[in-house]
């Protein structure tokens, strides 16, 4: 037998020795693992190809002097969501609705050192059409400890908020983390990989008036983090997919500062204020810190005016074995630079999971907390929730449900939240 053909046995046998485990891997990894092929001849065969499709990331097309690539893939979450209100003028919600569906393009030019990346949710289309387009931007490698990055991306602030939907362990982020979190903004960032790892930083410079938007107010914002791996790199990813054989720690922080505009409509009783931002949901959302207090007038509707903003949060997370935990603590601070209106919120939550079967079925469970303005009573909230994942090939192709009780102390009330969904990333 020539040894063309032997590779290929060889190879045949690997693949069905790993099963489903070999959709995460190319046939060069597992020939080279089981001893099959030489490091030499695994370089040759790892070589870019012109066409190429590799399972998360899509199909791939390099060029013939390996110049340029780009890599075409998709994300479709389907879910099923139920929500049912004890009191309150809330109409109880049951119905099937597309998360996301995404068109995901990367890749290098000129140089592997300059990247890209253009992410479309065509979900938004409906929603916001200003919002469809999400990370958009160019990113140069100087060295891994200073990599720059120019366009729109996630501002890098909150674990739970960077690390990919498609890598969540509950059908959704938190509450808490959907008050707080900084969305989309374009500007300039600069990131670094310190010591393999160890330590990442991230200092940006935004337009301050979120996705794909004008600032109409003459300031910019800030944002910072601070990322510390004591025993190697961690990942961004909840859970523990890759049932880690040594235990992983990472302790986080992150700084933002912004001012953005409130506007008024109307006159009299009938006056409304709302920010003049297309950030996320900490400033336009009814759920959203700042957004509830403006929408609520706490702020006052008399008169337009520039409400500086600040936020800070910690976050920690540790994996081993299949077993995983994670929590943020969240503080926000709005300062109304003509009223005078001080509002301070703060809130966090704690998740633990667990795969029971490891790599494939994995149980979890989370409990948040917020209190949206603290010169007010009782007005907090909080919510406890259980997830079963199943993962039939990883993040790729997974089924995920999760029911809580969200509480919220003013009217003593008890909802029911409850998500069915299966994610599709190609």
């Amino acid at each position: 037998m020539n040894k063309q053909a032997t590779l290929a046995m060889a190879g045949v046998l690997a693949v069905l020795a790993a099963g489903s485990d070999a959709q995460a891997k190319s046939l060069e990894d597992i020939l080279k693992e089981k001893g099959v092929i030489t490091e030499a001849e695994y370089k040759e065969a790892s070589k870019e190809k012109p066409y190429d499709y590799k399972l998360g990331k899509g199909f791939v097309l390099t060029s013939p002097d390996q110049k340029f690539q780009l890599q075409l893939g998709g994300q479709i979450q389907a879910q099923y969501e139920l929500d049912n209100y004890e009191v309150g003028n809330k109409q109880d919600v049951s119905q099937f609705n597309l998360r996301r569906v995404k068109t995901l393009l990367s890749g290098y030019a000129f140089t592997k050192d300059l990247t890209y990346k253009a992410t479309y949710n065509w979900s938004n289309v409906v929603k916001e059409n200003s919002k469809a387009m999400e990370e958009v931007n160019m990113k140069y490698r100087v060295a891994d400890e200073l990599q720059v990055m120019l366009g729109q991306e996630k501002i890098q602030y909150s674990r739970q908020w960077i690390t990919s939907n498609t890598a969540q362990q509950f059908v959704d982020g938190s509450f808490v983390r959907n008050a707080f979190m900084q969305g989309y903004d374009t500007g300039i960032n600069l990131h670094g990989d310190l010591w393999t790892g160890v330590v990442k930083y991230d200092a940006g410079l935004f337009g301050g008036a979120g996705q794909n938007t004008k600032n109409k107010t003459s300031d910019n914002a800030y944002n910072f983090r601070l990322t510390v791996n004591p025993l190697g790199d961690m990942k961004y990813g909840e859970g523990d997919l890759e049932y880690s054989k040594k235990p992983l720690v990472s302790l986080g922080s992150s700084y933002y500062l912004n001012t953005v505009k409130k506007t008024v409509s109307g006159t009299g009783t009938t006056a409304t204020s709302a920010i003049d931002n297309n950030n996320s949901n900490f400033v336009t959302d009814t759920n959203g810190w700042l957004g509830t207090a403006v929408k609520g007038k706490y702020f006052g509707t008399k008169a337009a005016e520039d409400i500086s903003v600040d936020s800070w949060e910690a976050d920690f997370a540790c994996k081993w074995l299949g077993a995983s935990m994670q929590g943020e603590y969240f503080w926000g601070k709005a300062v109304g630079e003509t009223s005078g209106k001080e509002l301070i919120a703060r809130g966090g939550y704690v998740q633990a999971g667990y795969f029971v079967i490891p790599q494939r079925l994995e149980l979890a469970l989370r409990y948040a907390w917020m209190d949206p303005n603290r010169q007010v009573s009782s007005d907090s909230i909080s919510e406890i929730q259980g997830a079963v994942n199943y993962f039939l090939y990883g993040n790729n192709l997974k089924i995920q449900g999760d029911v809580g009780n969200r509480h919220t102390y003013k009217n003593q009330a008890d909802d029911l939240v409850a998500r069915a969904q299966v994610q599709l990333l190609f």
